[in-house]
């Protein structure tokens, strides 16, 4: 990812405590899910690092009340950088071919493949995500199931959503899947840590100047950017506005899904599961990574 930096002359040097060391560009993720989520429980997880597969991430499975015949997983698993719509072209094909997989090892049997088509999340608030939607029939152990899976990306992840259940019930998929699907995407939190591939911008404008562009407040909408004022001295003006600037371009890091500054991961509790992973210097790189 190119990078730019950039400062204002304000006198003397400036020296500022700069972003924690990282090995790469992402060291950690954090995936912090709900145990109770609009009208699901959440019922198993699982880490794939554990078994030494960092790539495939973690699973999530959900029991939705008053409909416990859908069984209702999610799978978070490392995307790289890319526009929504190529990176959701690689989900889609990652999809496909990991059921040609099972396939092939003759756990599934006899799959119909239906109509691939746009999906849009409708997230609490108004917000939306734009995703892929492809639904497929298969015989598994015997019985023939219908599964629903809709994919998204977001904060350098994939997110694959299935909904399963015998082909007679299956119109309850369609009736479950919205509501279920918003409030996964808006409860489900994924924070990564490293350099995210981008260094920080300093700004700093002498007294009297007005800030630039998209620094009203200090910092830009990405958190990369961020404006320190200097006082007359042509020094900055105190530790507390650093801290406070500091802090609010975390904040909007983290909202991106990747931060290059402190970050104080949330810990399990009962109201969530909190899922790490932890990568080498060179799991990840500038360039998308295939999973």
């Amino acid at each position: 990812m190119a990078t730019r930096a950039q400062e204002v002359p304000a006198g003397p040097p400036l020296a500022l405590s700069g972003p924690a060391d990282h090995r790469g560009v992402v060291d950690d993720t954090w995936i912090v899910a709900p145990k109770r989520l609009g009208d699901a429980t959440l019922a198993a997880v699982k880490n794939y690092a554990d078994e030494g597969d960092i790539a495939a991430g973690v699973s999530l499975r959900y029991r939705i009340d008053n409909a416990d015949w859908i069984i209702a997983d999610v799978f978070i698993y490392p995307a790289g950088e890319g526009d929504n719509a190529t990176m959701l072209g690689r989900a889609m094909e990652d999809f496909r071919e990991s059921v040609a997989f099972a396939e092939r090892q003759q756990i599934y049997r006899n799959v119909w493949w239906g109509d691939e088509s746009s999906y849009t999340a409708l997230l609490p608030g108004g917000k939306k995500l734009e995703g892929r939607f492809l639904p497929i029939v298969f015989d598994s152990q015997q019985d023939m199931l219908t599964s629903r899976a809709y994919l998204f990306y977001r904060k350098l992840y994939f997110v694959k959503i299935r909904l399963s259940t015998t082909v007679e019930a299956v119109d309850s998929l369609a009736e479950n899947a919205d509501r279920f699907i918003g409030s996964l995407l808006d409860g489900i939190d994924i924070v990564s840590v490293g350099t995210c591939g981008r260094k920080m911008d300093i700004v700093v404008t002498p007294p009297g100047q007005s800030p630039p562009a998209g620094l009203k407040d200090g910092v830009s909408s990405d958190g990369y950017r961020m404006l320190l004022r200097a006082d007359r001295r042509g020094t900055t003006a105190h530790a507390t506005q650093m801290a406070k600037t500091a802090a609010l371009a975390a904040k909007r890091q983290q909202a991106n899904g990747c931060t290059s500054l402190e970050y104080e991961p949330p810990r399990d509790d009962d109201t969530r599961t909190v899922l790490h992973l932890s990568f080498g210097p060179n799991d990840w790189g500038t360039s998308q990574k295939q999973p």
